[in-house]
């Protein structure tokens, strides 16, 4: 097996992993304590997870690509446990066209991700 397909691989596992998850929302602080933002996680082919922020909202300027928060994810299920994870800010896009347009798109990566899926 080749780098590129073991890479691809753990890219495909780590997307149905996402699915089989099921979080529909992320809370974090980037001020400790407050305020807390809560974002819609969204998913695409080209983006496992992501959260979709308006171009003037006040958190913007506080997330770099490379910072690591704390994350509380919610689960789809409404009895369904939360789960804090270390999560990594990824790219950060900002969306001229399109469906987002106006806002930016932000990845988020666990850092750890066994514990993503446990």
């Amino acid at each position: 097996m080749t780098a590129i397909e073991m890479n691809t691989s753990t890219v495909s596992e780590f997307r149905q992993s996402l699915k089989s998850a099921g979080f529909y929302s992320v809370e974090f602080a980037v001020d400790e304590p407050h305020p807390l933002y809560q974002f819609k996680i969204w998913h695409s082919e080209s983006s496992p997870m992501f959260v979709v922020v308006k171009e003037n909202s006040a958190v913007l300027p506080k997330l770099k690509a490379g910072n690591v928060l704390n994350m509380t994810y919610y689960s789809n299920d409404a009895q369904g446990p939360k789960k804090q994870i270390e999560t990594r800010i990824g790219h950060i896009s900002s969306e001229r066209e399109g469906r987002f347009e106006g806002h930016c798109t932000i990845d988020l990566v666990p850092v750890n991700q066994a514990t993503f899926q446990n």
